[in-house]
């Protein structure tokens, strides 16, 4: 479960912002926004988290910042060098930013404790890095796992790792770590038990989706080969309005690689090619739609309209996030879709019912018409825009004192906070 999350410095972003799924007092008190999580520390979290603004105003720098997080943490202490340059992104329209270190730091609840971890990057290395935990139990206090300084006039790391509560071979994960890598990262891959808990939230807990117009058919296709899930896939679609009586899915043998030609550009990478694809199975997907005479009528996947292909490939990742309890993070949730279906998506994650795993949704959107109703507690609503100097700012509606989420609905699309386009009329010639 996703408490916080905090970046500064990486692309649109230059000061410290932080996303933060804590409940206040009024989305505490309703099951429909917030679960309990058995922490005393943050004794409710949101079930989902809305992040509003215009084109530009940093929404996918938010996402972007996640993702480049959870994926340093899994692949930085097994896919590097030593001395290979870290892809980091720092706040380009400022020199002093452009010289400044990159920091993320997340908080989250996995297991039977709450965890505080982040770290400092530049493109050269880890200049810092830090996790403390709060275990479950009110009477336990916060806990220093470890901590990682690096002394630039020594050249060096000051190092503190916990002699309590941290077992193994502390030294050899300290001299294996590489400067360009994470501790944490690097230890795990070192069958470091203590630090496995963490990891296992970020790697397989924090799902990030960056456009759902690129997710692929082939997780939901796969799950309807599995026994009971086709029917769930096909309850899920209906209850979206797309109209299909059938779903067919098709799997054919492996590419015949053998036969493969290779450009010579291609051919350093042959071996590489033939790998990923030696085993791979083409999965070919059709929907089936009553016609006029009542007949079945099959339709390929890639012919049906946008909005339903997104749908089918929505499905098998959503239901599987609301099963097992995980954080998905989605950026441009809406496109392709009707504000319906959008909705009934984001509404699945606010029935106490169907999602009793505390999964959470974070995503980004234009879509305002979640805001009528109280479809959303204002604790959900953050907006997202720019100041003078093009960086992007992290504003939480719970800052505003307007009366109820409808009457702020009207002012947001009157320009009255902000996060909305400056329209400017068009001149052509």
């Amino acid at each position: 479960m996703l408490v916080s999350f905090r970046v500064r410095n990486f692309r649109s972003f230059a000061e410290e912002q932080t996303l933060s799924l804590v409940a206040g007092s009024g989305a505490a008190k309703e099951s429909r926004f917030s679960f309990p999580s058995d922490n005393t520390t943050t004794p409710y979290l949101l079930r989902s988290s809305c992040l509003f603004g215009p084109n530009g105003a940093g929404k996918s720098s938010l996402v972007m910042a996640m993702a480049f997080f959870k994926e340093f943490v899994i692949s930085s202490a097994k896919d590097g060098q030593e001395g290979e340059k870290i892809d980091v992104h720092p706040f380009f329209f400022d020199e002093h930013w452009r010289g400044q270190p990159t920091e993320f730091e997340v908080i989250f609840i996995h297991g039977d404790a709450l965890y505080q971890y982040g770290f400092v990057v530049d493109e050269k290395r880890v200049l810092s890095e830090w996790m403390f935990t709060n275990p479950h139990d009110p009477d336990t206090k916060f806990r220093t796992l470890f901590q990682r300084e690096y002394d630039a006039a020594e050249g060096t790391y000051a190092w503190k790792i916990s002699k309590t509560h941290i077992r193994g071979e502390k030294e050899v994960w300290k001299t294996t770590t590489r400067d360009n890598a994470l501790f944490l990262s690097t230890s795990v891959q070192l069958n470091a038990e203590a630090f496995k808990t963490p990891f296992d939230w970020i790697q397989n807990f924090l799902r990030i989706i960056e456009s759902p117009q690129r997710l692929s058919p082939g997780f939901t296709a796969k799950q309807c080969l599995d026994a009971g899930w086709k029917d769930r896939i096909l309850r899920f679609l209906r209850s979206v309005d797309v109209n299909i009586e059938d779903i067919y899915v098709k799997v054919t043998d492996p590419i015949d690689v053998e036969k493969l030609v290779f450009t010579h550009d291609a051919e350093d990478a042959r071996d590489k090619i033939i790998k990923k694809l030696k085993n791979m199975k083409r999965i070919d997907v059709e929907l089936s739609h009553k016609g006029k005479q009542g007949d079945l009528v099959s339709l390929a996947l890639r012919d049906e309209s946008d909005g339903s292909q997104v749908i089918f490939s929505i499905a098998g990742p959503w239901l599987d996030v609301l099963d097992n309890g995980y954080t998905l993070v989605v950026d441009e949730l809406h496109n392709s879709l009707h504000p319906h279906a959008f909705r009934f998506l984001v509404d699945l994650f606010h029935n106490p019912i169907i999602n009793n795993k505390r999964a959470q949704l974070i995503f980004t959107s234009h879509e305002t018409s979640i805001m009528e109703k109280s479809f959303m507690h204002r604790d959900q609503i953050c907006l997202v825009e720019k100041n003078n100097h093009e960086q992007s700012q992290l504003i939480p509606l719970s800052e505003y004192k307007e009366g109820n989420i409808d009457s702020f609905r009207k002012s947001y699309l009157d320009g009255r906070y902000g996060a909305v386009p400056m329209l400017k009329d068009f001149i052509d010639g």
